[in-house]
């Protein structure tokens, strides 16, 4: 179904341009790899908007002396204030009409900022979301994992195009009268008593949606992130956006917005956000289901004369069954992903088994958390 709806998708060919308006690139910045985050602001300047202007708050003396040798607006923050009004600063300095904001490890192509302002032409258009890659800074599966998601939700964001369920931050556009609008609503929003410091990303565009304006996707802003490094720190990552996930869901439900948003939108929103729920339901089924297909299988090799112990029989048949799922599932959204080995599918479903889909329903039930989850991160 998403590779339906994907398959229906155009991206602006023509609209906004350079001529027409005036480019602010936003840098918020905490605690990142020098060399990483001088890649990403040259990024921006080799793309020739209007300004660049960096927020930073970590004291470091080398990310002023970057960020200025490369042309860029400085904003030492001290104390530290969090993205959130790291941001707001930002945007009420900035003399762009056109905001596209950059994570600080994303190094954009030279064209990206050309082809991100142009659904703009659409007075109605007030978020666009770039097409965010990832190159390696640490293990493999992390990597290789990662990557699998940005390939999925190009898939996503072009069936959802109009009404995006996230204008990922790592490369994205606003109009900054928007942003102004939105400004009391960022810096405010709670989720119960509790002030949400977190997923600024997924707040600008709910807040967008709930208005009535477009979020779109610009499959042709391209821009490459850093991968995490880590499996523990892509799990926290992971872990990150699964609660703010949840607890849009529940904003979207209560607002209202969910039934109000296109089908092919809540078709989306619920078979990702309750797919740990139905994997649960069939793996409670399996256990409790009286015969074993593998068994009766086993059984045949056994009369064979193939002597081989039933748990390794039963392991070599998990390992193969993994390696089929995760390549005819990239096949069925169209991804064509030609780096994965056979270990990495493996390691990658392993991990998607026993690691992420526990995390995932942890995340459901301490969705609460999204407001407070290392408030001192910015990624």
């Amino acid at each position: 179904m998403r590779r339906y709806l994907a398959s229906k998708y155009k991206p602006y060919t023509t609209g906004l341009t350079k001529r027409d308006v005036k480019v602010s690139v936003v840098i918020p910045e905490y605690n990142e790899d020098l060399d990483i985050f001088k890649k990403c602001v040259k990024s921006a300047k080799d793309n020739d908007p209007y300004e660049i202007i960096v927020v930073h708050d970590d004291r470091r003396q080398e990310i002023s002396e970057i960020a200025k040798k490369l042309g860029a607006k400085v904003l030492s923050v001290t104390p530290r204030i969090g993205k959130r009004r790291a941001l707001i600063l930002a945007w009420l300095i900035a003399r762009g009409d056109i905001i596209v904001q950059l994570d600080s490890d994303t190094i954009m192509k030279k064209n990206t900022v050309s082809e991100i302002i142009k659904p703009f032409s659409d007075p109605n258009v007030m978020g666009v979301q770039g097409r965010p890659t990832l190159f390696r800074t640490g293990g493999r599966i992390p990597y290789i994992f990662g990557e699998i998601i940005e390939k999925s939700r190009d898939v996503v964001s072009r069936a959802l195009n109009g009404t995006l369920v996230v204008i990922d931050g790592k490369i994205a556009a606003y109009r900054r009268s928007y942003l102004i609008e939105a400004i009391h609503y960022f810096d405010k929003e709670k989720y119960g008593k509790s002030k949400i410091s977190v997923a600024d990303d997924k707040a600008l565009t709910y807040f967008a949606n709930l208005k009535g304006y477009k979020t779109v996707y610009q499959s042709t802003a391209v821009a490459e992130s850093a991968a995490q490094p880590s499996i523990q720190a892509f799990v926290d990552q992971q872990l990150r956006w699964a609660r703010s996930g949840y607890m849009y869901l529940l904003k979207e439900i209560r607002s209202g917005f969910f039934f109000k948003a296109p089908i092919k939108y809540r078709f989306q929103q619920l078979t990702y956000l309750l797919a740990p729920f139905s994997f649960t339901l069939a793996l409670i089924q399996a256990v409790l289901v009286p015969a074993n297909p593998s068994l009766w299988s086993y059984g045949y090799f056994t009369q064979t004369g193939i002597g081989i112990p039933f748990i390794l029989y039963e392991l070599i048949i998990f390992l193969i069954g993994i390696n089929i799922n995760m390549r005819l599932s990239l096949k069925l959204l169209g991804i064509n992903f030609r780096e994965p080995s056979t270990l990495d599918y493996i390691g990658v479903g392993l991990l998607g088994i026993f690691v992420m889909y526990p995390m995932m329903l942890y995340a459901a039930f301490t969705h609460f958390k999204a407001s407070e989850w290392r408030p001192v991160l910015y990624r």
